[in-house]
């Protein structure tokens, strides 16, 4: 399986390791954020910064640089900029105006909704936050374009040792959902998905990226709390809501999930 060459739109809790998997692999990689910092400099990478919110950004000269990467990722969150639809837009313009053949977005399960039930690719999205609404949108974004492949890849909750939930959870008291089940992707299983997404591509797919295990939150937390020596989270116990599952009826990705 080769490794392309590749350009990572947001270098951050996925991009970073995702372009120092790339590059290890012997490919040329180009990316952008926000701001370079002092851990930045060293990167063997072609790395430049932007703000994406002024749209004088699309005209910087360093977008030819990308132009021979087959493979585009989009990895920025809503969060990241105050039009997400329309800075999308812009940057897949310039995918388009290049010829690339191949983007590989991280979209989100949370496109599903909070409703309990159990969700698969064939579900019908439900978004019922700010930000799902966005990530769904931008979903349509890339499946209409005329890029040849395009990868959406719904990831479940993202963590890791250095980036862990539950120390947000410890911060609060009472939380709800104990018994809801979780829907979750370690940070290295979410960067080879992404990985083995690049280098296999398919058409058009849409993909639900989450572990085939879903404890209720409260036994997942319990048991990282034990793995990681912290404190155990302050569970609602009288809290008996349900939520929903997220699982895959493809077979692709499964060597991730299990």
């Amino acid at each position: 399986m080769n490794t392309p060459d590749c350009a990572i739109l947001g270098m951050g809790y996925l991009g970073r390791p995702l372009a120092e998997k790339f590059f290890e692999q012997g490919s040329r990689v180009s990316a952008l954020k926000r701001h370079i910092t002092s851990d930045d400099i060293n990167l063997p990478i072609d790395l430049h910064a932007a703000d994406l919110n002024q749209a004088a950004a699309f005209q910087a000269n360093f977008w030819p640089t990308w132009a021979d990467k087959p493979v585009w990722f989009c990895l920025l969150p809503p969060s990241a900029v105050t039009q997400y639809a329309d800075v999308l837009a812009a940057w897949l313009a310039l995918a388009e105006q290049y010829g690339i053949g191949h983007i590989v977005y991280g979209s989100s399960t949370g496109v599903y909704g909070n409703e309990a039930r159990e969700c698969s690719e064939s579900s019908t999205p439900n978004p019922q936050t700010e930000s799902a609404r966005k990530v769904w949108q931008a979903e349509q974004l890339f499946l209409n374009s005329s890029i040849e492949n395009i990868d959406i890849l719904r990831f479940g909750g993202l963590y890791s040792i250095e980036r862990h939930p539950l120390n947000s959870l410890l911060k609060r008291r009472q939380i709800a959902g104990a018994h809801q089940p979780v829907n979750v992707i370690h940070q290295s299983r979410a960067v080879e998905a992404l990985h083995y997404a690049a280098c296999t591509p398919n058409g058009r797919r849409i993909r639900n990226i989450v572990e085939n295990r879903h404890p209720p939150k409260q036994q997942f937390y319990q048991q990282e709390a034990a793995k990681l020596g912290l404190p155990e989270a302050d569970f609602a116990p009288d809290d008996d809501s349900s939520g929903k599952i997220v699982t895959t009826v493809y077979h692709d990705f499964a060597r991730f999930l299990a």
